[in-house]
């Protein structure tokens, strides 16, 4: 490659990297409902970690499809590993967050939200499903162990109602594919813009 042209390819690279932004990335519905700070673009990725709204996994999922997402789906130890970087970068307490898997169909059968076998690098801790682990069909990372765990979908149901009243209610994280007039490219492993006080805290259920 010639200096004039990999002048220009890193002309190019830089203008559309400046103009990977929280604003016209990521869904105008979440950004004018959710401080900027909560999310992340990466590569063709807009993440939401919306750690202050604790509510079951179906509660999440829906929040997260309201405005054209789903849940994170880490399918990458990669991506896995820049969704823990990413979750110890706000306050403690870390909480588990939501993903998107879950065995709710077929017991033992683990998928995507997107209906996608869930292929697996030994990430899973089955440690504190102990006598109800049967229902317990939905998963969380943990931030604090780096391992997915498994908790009950929501607070209905004879099991889960045994178990301390609210531990299936977690913070959690949606995923969205970067605008497609965006032609976003990767900028590491973060992309945040700054701070809007002024827009309110909460995702809007409609």
């Amino acid at each position: 490659m010639t200096l004039i042209s990999f002048g220009i390819f890193l002309l190019a690279l830089t203008a559309s990297s400046a103009n990977q932004t929280v604003e016209n990335s990521c869904p105008e519905k979440a950004v004018q409902t959710v401080e900027n700070k909560y999310f992340r673009v990466r590569n063709d990725t807009c993440f939401l970690f919306m750690t202050y709204d604790r509510v079951v996994y179906e509660t999440a999922s829906t929040k997260c499809k309201s405005n054209g997402g789903t849940l994170a789906m880490p399918k990458t130890k990669d991506v896995n590993d820049f969704l823990i970087q990413e979750m110890r970068s706000f306050d403690r307490p870390w909480w588990p967050m939501w993903i998107g898997m879950n065995d709710k169909n077929v017991e033992g059968t683990i998928v995507w939200e997107d209906g996608t076998d869930v292929n697996a690098w030994g990430n899973f801790d089955w440690t504190n499903g102990g006598l109800f682990g049967p229902a317990e069909d939905c998963f969380a990372l943990d931030p604090n162990d780096e391992k997915w765990h498994d908790y009950g979908c929501s607070n209905t149901g004879l099991l889960t109602t045994i178990r301390i009243t609210g531990n299936a209610q977690l913070p959690f994280i949606c995923q969205y594919p970067v605008r497609e007039e965006q032609g976003a490219v990767d900028q590491g492993d973060q992309g945040q813009a700054s701070v809007d006080d002024t827009q309110n805290d909460t995702v809007d259920d409609n």
